[in-house]
């Protein structure tokens, strides 16, 4: 045994009962690839009344903390076992006889349903290869173990296959490789097909559910006769039903099938993922691809009420379904490959249990989401392991965009995969969008991920006053979420300073904030988020003035005035509507503020009621009010004025009144209201 970075490589010996076909098998070569393959002589070997007996095959195992990994280079270089070592279970169907069938390509005309993953090339109904030794090559590194599986070395159309176990994770990376070394284009057809039994017992349940994120399928062959094109064999995908639901049959749940069904996702893979899940036994299987390589994705089952004998293929009853993966959308398509050139792409295999059902997955992570006793039951499983904090769980209700809560997921491996339940309160699956982050808000994996309005955030209250120029800074996560991505963030020097980036981009709910001067100065703060849509909020016209949060850096007690404020209401009024001007005067700072108010009353604006503190004296021509006084720290004063227009109040013309404070750390403080006397207009009244 040998180990490399907690993965090892080995080689072990199975024991697989075989019947007696190699006996009866002839070669021949495919005229157009130039690939030898060989034929079963039918009448001979039922003739021979053949029996099983076991033979030994050679297996290279692969093995890292959460997967077992067995392959079979003598039967096509298939992957034969992956074991889910949490669970124990072996995902893949492992057919304990190996017994010719009559499916595979016409011209080949047999077929070993042996069980595992093989790789079917370069023509439909499993290829020509899945029977013949291919040559392999081992890798070991830091990064894991890598087997390179061939099917020829030759100068004509070929396949490689790079299956990779790294280090603590629970996935196996496949990397098809198809090769035109020669000088001519060749058009081939490459599919990966699994042969999956994720339940125990080696078999599949009532509950196995096949997951396609796609809204349409094309029928590929059936006995069912509740779909179209049963009894017929398909030119084209002419015959496609709506996906899952068909005429009020949910189709994948394979308890509801009849016959079998052998179907590929419309027009092509959708994509990134496609699954098999046996909710019975909580466990399944997920393959991730990028779909607009691997352009297809097929389902096959052998029925469930009716269902083709399993004597077909096996003697023990055992039953399977499959999941396909294709370089082209359909078996009717195929892909043209230049001379001298290659075509590659990298799929995620894995195992997954304990999370109810498979909804969503990524190569980091699935997610699963039901209803159950008036509750969302929602189970996450990562492909790696994960301290506490290292990301979070979100739920909102796509039609509100109102959260429904977040979580930070704790600890969490393959094998313990974390759940939470949410009262549904009357909504359904449908409405509602779950999604898990990491802690660079960066989306690792999401159902139903509704866009909602542009996230909002705010900057968290400050200390009033710091005695150091260097503090902490925080904004809090949305309430209501549509999946943020990062964060930015402003700040203003003073109430007459302009806003300037300090963060953008950031993942970060908190910084330290240094200021770029001292003494006395006030420091305004903004944030806003931005979703993974690309779209953000705007940071808001409250913001604009004042910003979310402040605070002022004191490093000797002083009074701070900074954030006194005079505000007028409606900025636009007409003839016999009253405004209303208020003034508050506030000290944010850490000592008394001696404080001498001027405020300048609007002309041609009559005063109809004043509120204002004790102390408060006016002019002999009434158009200014005065206060002085002691205004001990954090303590405000409030002053509110009711004007009415006159006749002398001009038309359009922007009135503007001024208070002067004076007794803050840096100077007087000066603070503007503006209002304008609008015209009035009627629109012309068209009955019709």
């Amino acid at each position: 045994m040998t180990a490399q970075s907690d993965v090892q490589v080995r080689f072990e010996t199975v024991v697989i009962s075989t019947y007696p076909y190699a006996e009866y098998l002839t070669t021949v070569q495919d005229p157009v690839f130039g690939i030898p393959y060989r034929k079963l002589n039918w009448a001979a070997y039922e003739g021979s009344h053949p029996v099983p007996s076991p033979r030994e095959y050679i297996l290279i195992v692969l093995e890292n903390e959460y997967l077992r990994v067995s392959l079979l280079p003598e039967l096509g270089g298939r992957v034969y076992q992956i074991i889910f070592k949490p669970t124990g279970n072996n995902v893949l169907y492992q057919n304990p006889v190996l017994k010719p069938t009559h499916w595979g390509p016409s011209d080949q005309g047999w077929w070993l349903a042996a069980g595992g993953i093989e790789w079917c090339f370069p023509v439909d109904e499993h290829g020509y290869e899945w029977g013949e030794p291919w040559s392999t090559e081992i890798v070991t590194s830091t990064q894991g173990v890598t087997v390179t599986v061939r099917d020829t070395t030759a100068d004509r159309a070929r396949v490689a296959i790079a299956i990779h176990l790294p280090p603590a994770r629970g996935y196996l990376a496949i990397t098809p490789q198809i090769e035109n070394p020669t000088d001519i284009p060749i058009t081939y057809k490459y599919w990966t097909n699994a042969m999956l039994a994720p339940g125990p017992g080696n078999s599949v349940g009532a509950e196995t559910q096949f997951v396609f994120p796609t809204t349409e399928v094309a029928i590929h062959s059936t006995g069912d006769c509740r779909l179209p094109g049963c009894g017929t064999q398909p030119t084209a995908p002419n015959y496609r039903i709506p996906w899952p639901v068909y005429q009020g049959v949910d189709y994948s749940r394979l308890g509801n099938w009849r016959e079998w069904i052998g179907f590929f996702e419309y027009p092509q893979a959708q994509g990134p993922f496609a699954g098999v899940y046996d909710r019975a036994a909580d466990i399944g299987v997920v393959r991730v691809f990028p779909p607009d390589i691997a352009r297809g994705s097929k389902g096959f089952g052998f029925g469930w009420s009716a269902p083709i004998d399993a004597r077909h293929w096996t003697d023990d009853g055992s039953m399977y379904v499959e999941l396909h993966g294709g370089a082209a959308p359909t078996f009717w398509d195929t892909v043209t490959l230049p001379p001298d050139q290659v075509a590659r792409w990298t799929e995620y295999w894995y195992p997954l249990s304990g999370i109810g059902r498979l909804d969503a997955a990524t190569a980091v992570a699935a997610i699963g989401v039901q209803v159950a006793d008036g509750r969302f039951q929602v189970g996450l499983h990562t492909t790696e392991p994960y301290s506490a904090g290292h990301g979070t769980l979100y739920g909102w209700e796509c039609t509100r965009c109102a959260g429904l809560g977040h979580w930070d997921v704790p600890a969490i491996a393959p094998g313990n995969p974390f759940s939470v339940t949410v009262p549904t309160a009357g909504r359904r699956l449908t409405e509602t969008a779950w999604v898990y982050l990491n802690t660079t808000g960066e989306v690792q994996v999401a159902f139903n991920a509704c866009q909602c309005a542009p996230p909002t955030t705010t900057v968290a209250p400050l200390p009033s006053w710091v005695t150091t120029n260097s503090f902490t800074v925080t904004w809090k996560l949305p309430e209501t979420w549509s999946g943020v991505a990062r964060y930015d963030v402003q700040f203003r020097d003073g109430y007459e300073g302009k806003w300037r980036d300090w963060l953008t981009g950031t993942y970060a709910l908190s910084a330290t904030f240094t200021a770029p001067s001292s003494n006395g100065h006030t420091f305004f703060f903004r944030a806003r988020a931005c979703s993974p849509y690309g779209d953000s909020a705007p940071y808001g016209h409250k913001d604009e003035q004042w910003g979310q949060a402040f605070s002022s850096i004191l490093m000797t007690p002083a009074p701070v005035l900074v954030t006194s404020s005079k505000d007028a209401t409606p900025y636009l009024f007409h003839l016999g509507e009253n405004l209303t001007y208020t003034i508050v005067v506030e000290n944010t700072g850490n000592l008394t503020a001696q404080v001498a108010m001027t405020d300048t009353l609007p002309a041609t604006l009559e005063l109809v009621m004043a509120e204002e503190p004790v102390g408060t004296t006016g002019d002999p021509s009434g158009s200014i009010r005065r206060w002085n006084g002691a205004l001990p720290p954090a303590m405000s004063l409030r002053f509110r004025y009711v004007f009415s227009p006159t006749e002398a109040t001009p038309l359009g013309v922007p009135l503007t009144n001024t208070v002067e404070l004076s007794g803050s750390v840096l100077g007087p403080v000066v603070r503007r209201a503006t209002v304008v006397r609008a015209y009035r207009c009627w629109l012309p009244l068209i009955l019709k």
